[in-house]
């Protein structure tokens, strides 16, 4: 026929070509939005990269403000012992020395001097409020709060309990470590009985 044209291989080839491409785009389109849900959350934020610069820092001095607790909550430990039977424990000077060492003795001296000793335990809550690794000895500071309300001073014959006074027995303590030799050691304490906690 004059007026039509029939269609010839090459223009079939290229039909072919055109729908096959047509087909690829389509499962590409496809693929790539299934893949973008399937992480299973429904939170439609991008993730963002563990980047060790905005991931919280680790503080450098935690294993030595452990050691730090550990020779305080031991000198406390060595410390009411002493008070319990009002005699020194040999664990004291392991742990303290200084300021800390003299005021446990001239507590033990009050108690023998008259005739009482401490019943109970204290309950404390020590944090490491600051650290020098770098001086020479290594120095840290203790701040805690001091719970005595069960803790009591009685006569040591008779078990009876030494009246106290009516105010707050919650007090901050304050205290020094050192480590000159490998070891940490309590060096000064000092309570604030005008601050409680």
């Amino acid at each position: 026929m004059a007026g039509s044209a029939r269609p010839t291989a090459h223009s079939a080839v290229r039909v072919r070509n055109h729908h096959r491409t047509a087909v690829l785009l389509l499962a590409l389109a496809v693929l790539t939005a299934t893949t973008g849900c399937s992480s299973g959350s429904n939170d439609a934020s991008p993730k963002k990269s563990a980047n060790p610069s905005t991931t919280q820092s680790v503080d450098p001095n935690a294993a030595e403000k452990v050691k730090v607790l550990d020779a305080y909550r031991n000198m406390w430990e060595a410390r009411n012992r002493t008070y319990a039977k009002a005699k020194l424990d040999p664990k004291v000077s392991d742990y303290a020395d200084n300021k800390a060492l003299s005021n446990i003795k001239v507590t033990l001296l009050y108690y023998q001097d008259h005739g009482t000793l401490m019943k109970g335990e204290p309950v404390n809550s020590p944090q490491v409020t600051g650290i020098d690794t770098e001086m020479k000895p290594k120095k840290a500071t203790i701040t805690d709060c001091v719970d005595t309300s069960r803790y009591d001073e009685v006569d040591a014959k008779t078990g009876k309990k030494v009246p106290v006074g009516t105010g707050s027995r919650r007090h901050v303590y304050n205290a020094t470590a050192i480590n000159a030799q490998g070891k940490w050691i309590i060096w000064t304490t000092d309570i604030d009985r005008e601050r409680t906690c």
